[in-house]
Order: structure tokens, then C-alpha cells, then sequence
């Protein structure tokens, strides 16, 4: 293997890391600082990103220049042999023309010195960026004393769980719409009985992306059956969030039904006595526990937070909602009801509610058509319609709705517990390796299906999974983003799978200042920066003429390396 592009894998890799760490420890910090400090933080985030832009334009230009060498030393020697081919004392010549090459070139050091040292030597604006680079290096130096400083501090704070909301079985004012459907098919799951299995209770699953409407449809569901305690003599709503915690939970549940056990419960610091008092008290209810927004993927603390039910009387029942497929499945899911956006006239409905209040839409038959085109973007999701609807809401006037219609769903301003603050929590749990894979996605369009042996193929030429590393760790990146809801299969095609909507946007928001992007209208969306332009994956019609020039171009080629070229197209 080639030690530059070694050096270029290791380079890239030390430059990626270090600048996410540093970017990472001085977000975090931002709100414990002094103001002046933040400032500091944030040139020094600014700083360093800048230093990866151009240093991995350096690293591409090395791992170039060596395949350009290749491939102009393969060339030569297939021009020799085709040559020797077509002579007529070719069979007599060809071991012994090869026989003097190789003489020729271990007899001539020098020679071969000038053309090592042709091949590498770039020109003065390649040098002039190397130098730059070297320059930059040294001055991380100097911020390197800030970054311990922040990796101490960091260090230092005790670990907090990843707060998005907290969720109660409280309903809310806004109407219910639609789910007609999935609420009666979850209530036929909830009566009914599991003679086949041993244990006294099941758990069925509710998945779905961020901001879908897990929590609604399970709370209705739920308040249908605590108002109507005739099937279960006990119901209990749990908000799980980020830190799975058995004690706290199991405390939760048994203070539920009455408070005189709450002074005991409180001291208790044992979690067996707390089992056992819930057990008491479960022993023969029917009993519904609700386990809302859960990320845990460890089985053992799921059984360990279901043992006091196993004295609950049968036909008892668990509902968990997760954005993961693999805890819908760890925690031995009976049952898994995968849920998706509104339906067209149901979300419509939802998203007037949002967008008009309480003025009447038909009053405003020019918003209406507006708002009717923005929600064809949102992929029907209940968030992203309170989300958008919450905007257009400020103002009922036509040129507020046009300026929000034709923004870019992470360019409307969001609150923390908005759609994007949703998705966000998502990524967070993503491990780095399938953070960067994800993001990946923002180059192609919407609704582009991706072919497995494709992706992988991508993923390799960027350096998001080595050469070496066999097809099954590839296809487990892709597995993995599937468990987790950020990709989908695409019906009735093999190997074929599809970002969903509303995450390709949370991709774009993510990526945003790193890439270039075509559109199927060829408008050139320029995402705040100019650092890489890779893939044109939309149709071209040739009734239609554009200009690109002088735009630095990154392609996957064959090899470890990414080529660079300037191209001009009419």
C-alpha cells in the first residue's frame, strides 16, 4: 500500500477528530463562560474548522499527485508493450527489451532520482498551500493550552442525560387528528389476551422518527383506559428520556396509585426493597405501564425494571416508544407498530390548526394554497407542522408565507423542543463512525434511493470505512442506520433503501457550510461555504443549458484517494 495515501488516511482522520473534539468541548462550554471567554471559544472553534477545510485539501492534492504518477508510469509502460506487439520479432525481443529496462533503470540512480523527484515536486501554488498548512499546525499550538484547559473542564462536569422534553398522560388543547387506524388496532392489542406466553404481561412497541407522534397516539390511548378502569385496576405513564434509571422508575411506579407510601419510598436507597413494595402492590391488578420515549439497548435493565411485574395478574400490558428498533426489540416486543407521517387531509387538518389558529383558512384562499405547498414538504410529521405552522402563525400575509415556503426547514427559527432540536437528539445518540455516513446523505436529493453495494462504495472512496474492512462491517453501518429510523428500505427493491424527508433536511442543517449541492431545477445551492462539490445525482435534461466554472470538484475514483480537477461545463 502506498505510504502517502496511509499518511493522508491518518492525517485526515487526526485533523477530523481534533477539530470535532475542540468544536464539541467549546459548545458545551459556551454557557458556563464569561463573555469574553466565549468569544475565545468560538475563534478557537472558527479557527480550527478552517484548518481542516484547507488541510484536507492538501491531503487530497498528495494522494492525487500519486495516483496521477501511476497511472502516467502505467501508461508509459503499456505503450512500450503495445509497440513490442505489433513488431514482427516482438516474440523474439519482448524478455529481452524487458530484461534491458530493468537493467536500464537499476544502472541509472540519478535518473531515476530527477523523475521521483518530477513527480513530486508541485508547483509553487502547492507548495505555497503546503507551507500555509505548516503555518496553521504550528499556530494549533498555541491554542492548545485553551483546548486541555476545556477537556479538563469538561472532564470535570458530571455526566447529564440528553434532555429534550419531559412527557406526562396529561392531553394536551390542540385537537387529535387522524391515527384512526392505528389507535383502534393498538386499543384490540391492549384487551387482548396471550394464552401462549409464560409471563403475565407483553410489551408491544411503538417506533417511529422524532417527532411522528408516538407519544400522542399512545397518550390518547392511554387516557382512554385510565378514564375507563373496567380492563386494567391500574395505570401508570413513565417518561424514560436518555438514562435508563431501574431505582427511579421502579420508585415512580409504585408511587403512582397512592402517595402514603411516599415518605418510605423516598428514603429507601435499596432498589430489592422498592421491587418488593411494587410487587406487593401489583400482585394480582392488571396493570398498563407506559414506558415513553426509551433509548436504553441494554435487555438486562429492562428485565431488571420488569421483574415486580411477573406478580401482576394476567393480561397485563407494556407500551414502549423508542426511535430505535433494536430497543423495540430487546425489550421482547409481542408486538412492533411502526408509525409513519398523517395522512394527506388529516395533516392538512393539524397543520391549519398550527398555521391559522383560530381564523378561519377559507377566509385566506391565497395562504391556503401556500400552506398546502409547504406541507407537501413535510413529510406529515405532527412536529415539523406545529414546527412551520408556529412561524407562518406570526403573521397571516402572503409575503411572510411565500419567505417561510421557500425556506429550508432548518432555516426557520426553531425552539428546543421544535422539530430539528428533535432530530438532533437522534444524531447525538449516533456513534461517530455513522454520524459522518449519515450526513453523506444531504449531497443527493430527496426521495434518491441508494443502492447497498453503491453506498458502501461511496462510503469507501470518502474515507468513511477503510479499504480493507470486508462487505459485512460495511453493510452493518447500513443495518445500523436502519435500526435507529434515519433510513428506510424502499418497498419491493432489493437492497435499495431511502432517507426519509424530514431527516434529509436534518442532514442538510448538520452539513451546513461543507457542501455544494444540484438541484433538479439546476440551481446551484450553495450551503454557506465552498468546500466540496460531489454529486450530481439528478437526471440531466439536456433541453436545459448551465454554466459551472472554475468549481473545485471531489469524485470517488478507484483507489485511496479522492481526485480533484477544475471543470467548466456548458
Amino acid at each position: 500500500m502506498d505510504t502517502s495515501a496511509i499518511g493522508g488516511w491518518v492525517a485526515s482522520a487526526f485533523i477530523s477528530k481534533l477539530v470535532e473534539k475542540v468544536c464539541s468541548y467549546a459548545g458545551d462550554q459556551y454557557e458556563y463562560q464569561r463573555e469574553d471567554t466565549k468569544e475565545k471559544l468560538r475563534t478557537l472553534e472558527k479557527n480550527l474548522s478552517s484548518i481542516q477545510t484547507v488541510a484536507e485539501d492538501v491531503v487530497d492534492l498528495f494522494d492525487y499527485r500519486v495516483l496521477q504518477a501511476q497511472a502516467e508510469d502505467k501508461g508509459r509502460v503499456n505503450s512500450v508493450a503495445s509497440a513490442l506487439a505489433g513488431s514482427p520479432s516482438s516474440s523474439r525481443t519482448t524478455n529481452t527489451t524487458a530484461s534491458t529496462i530493468t537493467s536500464s533503470s537499476s544502472g541509472s540512480t540519478a535518473k531515476q532520482s530527477v523523475r521521483a523527484l518530477k513527480r513530486f515536486f508541485f508547483c509553487d501554488e502547492d507548495i505555497d498551500e503546503l507551507i500555509s498548512v505548516v503555518h496553521m499546525f504550528v499556530d494549533i499550538d498555541s491554542h492548545m493550552q485553551t483546548f486541555l484547559k476545556l477537556v479538563e473542564l469538561e472532564d470535570s462536569r458530571p455526566v447529564q442525560a440528553v434532555q429534550w422534553r419531559t412527557t406526562t398522560s396529561m392531553p394536551g388543547s390542540k385537537k387529535f387528528f387522524g391515527r384512526v387506524n392505528e389507535e383502534t388496532h393498538l386499543k384490540k392489542l391492549l384487551v387482548q389476551k396471550n394464552d401462549e406466553s409464560s409471563k403475565p404481561y407483553d410489551v408491544i412497541s411503538v417506533v417511529g422518527i422524532g417527532g411522528v407522534g408516538k407519544t400522542a397516539l399512545v397518550r390518547r390511548v392511554y387516557n382512554h383506559f385510565h378514564a375507563n378502569t373496567c380492563h386494567f385496576d391500574l395505570a401508570v405513564w413513565l417518561h424514560v428520556s436518555d438514562i435508563f434509571d431501574v431505582g427511579r422508575l421502579t420508585k415512580e411506579m409504585a408511587l403512582s396509585d397512592t402517595l402514603s407510601m411516599s415518605a418510605d419510598l423516598n428514603s429507601l436507597s435499596s432498589l430489592d426493597q422498592a421491587q418488593r413494595i411494587l410487587g406487593d402492590k401489583l400482585k394480582g391488578r392488571r396493570t398498563l405501564i407506559v414506558l415513553d420515549d426509551v433509548w436504553n439497548e441494554l435487555s438486562s435493565q429492562s428485565e431488571n425494571l420488569c421483574k415486580p411485574l411477573h406478580l401482576a395478574y394476567k393480561g397485563s400490558k407494556v407500551i414502549v416508544t423508542t426511535r430505535s428498533k433494536n430497543v423495540a426489540s430487546i425489550n421482547g416486543a409481542t408486538e412492533i407498530m411502526h408509525l409513519h407521517g398523517l395522512e394527506d387531509e388529516d395533516y392538512w387538518g393539524y397543520f391549519s390548526e398550527c398555521a391559522f389558529g383560530d381564523a378561519n383558512p377559507s377566509e385566506y384562499p391565497q395562504l391556503e394554497n401556500i400552506g398546502r405547498q409547504v406541507v407537501r414538504k413535510l413529510a406529515g410529521s405532527p412536529l415539523a407542522a406545529k414546527t412551520v405552522g408556529g412561524s407562518l402563525k406570526l403573521k397571516l400575509e402572503e409575503n411572510h408565507w411565500r419567505a417561510v415556503s421557500g425556506s429550508k426547514l432548518w432555516q426557520i427559527e426553531q425552539k428546543e423542543d421544535d422539530i430539528i432540536s428533535a432530530l438532533w437528539l437522534s444524531y447525538e445518540h449516533l456513534p461517530d463512525h455513522l454520524k459522518q455516513c449519515f450526513v453523506y446523505f444531504a449531497l443527493f436529493p430527496k426521495k434518491y434511493n441508494f443502492h447497498g453495494d453503491v453506498l458502501v462504495q461511496m462510503w469507501r472512496a470518502h474515507g468513511f470505512l477503510s479499504m480493507e474492512a470486508p462487505d459485512e462491517i460495511a453493510y452493518g453501518y447500513i443495518h445500523d442506520l436502519l435500526q435507529l429510523s434515519f433510513i428506510e428500505k424502499v418497498a419491493n427493491q432489493e437492497d435499495q433503501y431511502v432517507v426519509h424527508d424530514l431527516l434529509h433536511d436534518f442532514a442538510e442543517s448538520v452539513s451546513n457550510g461543507e457542501l455544494f449541492q444540484i438541484e433538479d431545477d439546476f440551481h446551484l445551492s450553495v450551503i454557506r461555504c465552498r468546500k466540496t462539490f460531489s454529486q450530481l445525482c439528478s437526471e440531466i435534461n439536456t433541453s436545459n443549458t448551465y454554466t459551472i466554472q472554475q468549481v473545485t470538484v471531489r469524485e470517488p475514483i478507484v483507489g485511496n484517494a479522492t481526485k480533484r480537477r477544475r471543470t467548466s461545463s456548458q
